[in-house]
């Protein structure tokens, strides 16, 4: 009786990995859930820290791109601090406007040294993006534009950053000293080393805190 020949042998189709997208800008969340979906990859988005916590948990992404301003509450340091703690398999992306976690208010030292950092300019090159996101869940080393910041704020310290962002949200020197928890005349020594720094102009047509508050807008994280 002839024997049966073997079967042949089930190729084997590997899942697509997952992606955990953390960005409140509905545009921007859209854009990349889209872009990485086109690129074979399982992409999950939430708008809030408290959601991205929950992901980690429950979708168990292999990689998290996220921002680091996320609007009102908790930001994207604290979700990175959770991934890195509870979840330090899942390779991490920064992806926002800010050249630099100062100018985000975010002590850069929260940043985990395997992360990627990227701003959001990227979107428009695929390519880019993409890379940076393998190199990640390979473990290369992480592409970090944060360190190559050239802009006029990029030179600016925590607490220069700090005051400026506060008097582009249109705080008045005592306002800004008692969110601190500092004096109105510290307040004012450092919005004047901005002035100098800054090479803003004094004049009675030209207001300082709102040329202050057009560089912030122009070269901080919501810049265009």
């Amino acid at each position: 009786m002839p024997s049966t020949p073997p079967s042949a042998p089930t190729s084997f189709t590997p899942a697509p990995r997952r992606v955990l997208v953390v960005e409140d800008e509905p545009l921007i969340r859209s854009l990349t859930l889209s872009l990485l979906a086109n690129a074979g990859f399982e992409p999950l988005g939430v708008d809030t820290a408290a959601d991205a916590i929950v992901g980690l948990r429950d979708f168990d992404p292999d990689a998290l791109l996220v921002d680091l301003d996320l609007g009102e509450g908790p930001g994207g340091a604290e979700v990175l601090a959770y991934a890195d703690r509870y979840a330090p398999w899942t390779a991490l992306v920064v992806l926002t406007n800010a050249p630099s976690p100062e100018v985000a208010g975010v002590d850069s030292r929260l940043i985990p040294a395997r992360a990627a950092y990227l701003h959001k300019r990227t979107l428009g090159n695929a390519a880019l993006l993409l890379e940076t996101l393998e190199a990640v869940l390979r473990d290369q080393t992480p592409r970090r534009d944060d360190t190559a910041s050239t802009g006029p704020l990029s030179a600016l310290s925590r607490d220069q950053l700090e005051v400026l962002r506060l008097i582009a949200t249109g705080l008045s020197n005592a306002e800004i000293a008692a969110r601190r928890g500092t004096s109105s005349h510290g307040v004012e020594q450092i919005v004047q080393r901005l002035i100098l720094r800054l090479n803003v102009e004094k004049g009675s047509a030209n207001n300082p805190r709102v040329q202050l508050a057009k560089l912030y807008y122009a070269h901080g994280p919501n810049a265009r």
